[in-house]
């Protein structure tokens, strides 16, 4: 019985990061190809961003279920891609203090408003899985959990974005998100490492005896 439901939930997990997946390459298709026709640099860049969630959902779509093996490199991936997402914006951060960018106040309340259906529309689909230890399922959790956070401020940034013509909103939002997102690489290599210690220490404990 246990099988069964343990077969279930890997169902129904699979087929929610594969919606996930899909959802979030039609919203960053859909908001670069908006900024490209209306010449939004804001638009453009955020538009980009969603590529590291569909990376994140694909590749755990792609590896869960096929092995502790293929899990676990999905994992590091993940890992991968979290700490690279973190680096990238502590440098759009450094761009921005040394070349700031236009406001854009209207994309930056439309692309707001976007991120934040999407990221509590994804927790919503995730929730059931948030206390899961596996670390495939716990990658998207967190990037999920990322989201939902950052998108919060996010709105806070673009109200201040729209009565005052500085940067600092993004830029602290900016700050958030890299740093959950370093923290989210992190820990998942931390669980890596512990498994991997786990499983040695069985394997030696079996051999001794």
């Amino acid at each position: 019985m246990r099988e069964t439901h343990d077969a279930n939930e890997a169902r129904r997990y699979n087929r929610t990061i594969i919606l996930l997946a899909a959802m979030v390459l039609a919203i960053g298709v859909g908001e670069t190809t908006y900024g490209l026709a209306t010449d939004s640099r804001f638009l453009i860049r955020d538009g980009l961003e969603w590529t590291y969630d569909v990376v994140i959902y694909a590749t755990a779509a792609a590896a869960f279920g096929r092995g502790v093996r293929a899990e676990r490199w999905a994992a590091f991936a993940l890992a991968l891609v979290l700490l690279g997402a973190g680096l990238v914006t502590l440098w759009q951060i450094w761009r921005a203090f040394v070349d700031p960018p236009e406001v854009e106040s209207l994309s930056i309340t439309i692309a707001g408003l976007l991120i934040i259906a999407e990221a509590w529309a994804v927790v919503a689909l995730l929730w059931r899985f948030r206390r899961s230890h596996h670390p495939v399922i716990e990658a998207t959790w967190l990037s999920a959990r990322n989201d939902a956070m950052t998108s919060t401020f996010y709105a806070l940034a673009t109200m201040a974005a729209r009565f005052a013509p500085d940067t600092w909103p993004q830029m602290a939002v900016d700050v958030i998100s890299a740093i959950l997102c370093l923290q989210a690489g992190v820990q998942i290599l931390r669980e890596l490492m512990r498994s991997k210690e786990t499983e040695f220490a069985i394997e030696e404990e079996g051999a001794t005896t």
